[in-house]
């Protein structure tokens, strides 16, 4: 029982830390019955419905906004001003030079610069979406995991459930045979507290069931007794492609991958960038003075045009670190994804192996030991009816079937969750074999 709880709390951690916002206003809404099942439906309405998607969304429409602002130019500039005015006199005609000037400037950048700043403005929008893909990859792999477990735990409870009940039946020959003092008071107490124990499972079993549902509904954003329907059986081949298959097919589809690729790539174009920034500016500008009549200056109004750059006197210090800046941080982005691959493939590795163990257990132990099991314990206790076999062996018989048939479903929960494991490192929702 420890083990199948704290393979339930492995697996269903990440799903609690996404979803575990929306759940109070959802235990106040009335419960709807599901209408597909599946470990996808479930994995495609969570992508649908969950509000961490949602919010990524939100931050992918943000960073496009970005864009167009990046591509915009610098407001031109209007100026007004009273030029040249005697201090002890404010009236324009007073002096020669006296003017009332009108002023229009605008800053054109250098060329490129606006094309660079938009591309870099789009790579980020392009990291977004990854981390978007990214997620949405995780949250289903997420809650699969947690429809397996509970489908297990499911499993687990009906086998236990069917082991009380034989259970009861073995505890009411042995209790005749006890009255008419054939055996011993300690074989009744055995099966009484077996008995008790598989029943105390029961109630575990039913309040996993009840925490992992709400926990697959907070996911879905839906009412958390919304009922969930699993299979009686999960059948999960062995795979039939190799660790260097399964790492290649993560290189092209894995969303984390693709993101430190377009983070390094972003990061190339912002080093770009930066030296073009450094570029000097040109600002132009244009004026009209007028003026009035002072003495014998008949006043005519003045214009003026200019233009003015910056002297880039510290452009290294400036712009040339700010580009080995961005160059240095996309050599470390390289670095870090030849890492997480060799983390991914480590796990596929893994996990692949778990996956190859499972599915053969669970075919060995299900056509062939628990029939071989069942055939034993029909025999034993026919035998020990009639006195031919002791209590120790209808006991063993009984707990090596009960054993076998929860190896079972565990082996298969384990096959199927290694799966899903491999279809979240793959960045993939593609059956094996597909």
């Amino acid at each position: 029982m420890q083990e199948l709880q704290n393979i339930i709390r492995a697996q269903t951690l990440a799903l609690v830390i996404v979803a575990c916002s929306p759940m109070i206003a959802l235990a106040e809404a009335q419960a709807t019955p599901a209408q597909d099942d599946t470990s996808a439906a479930l994995a495609n309405q969570a992508l649908q419905k969950n509000p961490s998607v949602a919010a990524l969304k939100f931050q992918v429409r943000a960073l496009e906004e970005r864009v167009h602002k990046s591509g915009a130019w610098l407001d031109p500039k209007v100026a007004i001003e009273l030029s040249n005015i005697p201090i002890d006199s404010w009236t324009l005609g007073d002096h020669g030079m006296s003017g009332l000037q009108l002023k229009l400037q605008q800053t054109f950048l250098f060329p490129g610069k606006i094309g660079g700043r938009k591309e870099v403005a789009r790579g980020q929008v392009r990291e977004q979406r990854l981390l978007l893909k990214e997620r949405e990859v995780q949250l289903g792999a997420a809650v699969k995991r947690a429809y397996y477990s509970l489908a297990l735990v499911r499993q687990l409870r009906q086998v236990t459930a069917n082991h009380v009940a034989l259970v009861a039946q073995f505890i009411g020959v042995v209790r005749v045979k006890y009255e008419v003092g054939k055996v011993g008071q300690h074989d009744l107490l055995r099966l009484q507290l077996l008995e008790r124990t598989l029943k105390d499972d029961l109630k575990s079993f039913q309040r996993e069931d009840e925490a992992l549902m709400a926990t697959i509904n907070a996911a879905l954003h839906r009412a958390l007794s919304t009922p969930i329907k699993t299979p009686k059986r999960v059948s999960q081949p062995a795979p039939s492609r190799t660790v260097k298959d399964f790492t290649s097919l993560a290189i092209q589809s894995r969303p984390l991958l693709r993101w430190y690729v377009e983070q390094a790539r972003t990061r190339r174009t912002a080093a770009q960038q930066a030296a073009r920034e450094g570029y000097p500016d040109l600002t132009a500008w244009i004026g009209y003075r007028i003026r009035k009549r002072a003495g014998a200056d008949e006043g005519t109004d003045f214009f003026s045009v200019g233009i003015s750059v910056p002297i880039p006197l510290f452009f290294d210090s400036r712009w040339g670190s700010q580009r080995r800046e961005n160059m240095a941080r996309a050599w470390a982005l390289e670095a870090q994804r030849s890492a997480e691959l060799n983390r991914i493939a480590g796990d596929l590795g893994r996990n692949i192996a778990a996956w190859k163990r499972a599915a053969q257990k669970a075919k060995a132990y299900r056509d062939t030991l628990m029939p071989l099991a069942h055939h034993t314990l029909d025999a034993t206790f026919a035998a020990y009816q009639v006195d031919r076999a002791d209590f120790a062996s209808l006991f063993q018989a009984e707990m090596q079937l009960l054993n076998f048939e929860r190896a079972i479903f565990r082996a298969e929960a384990r096959a199927a969750l290694s799966h899903v494991e491999v279809q979240a490192l793959t960045g993939t929702q593609r059956r094996e074999g597909e």
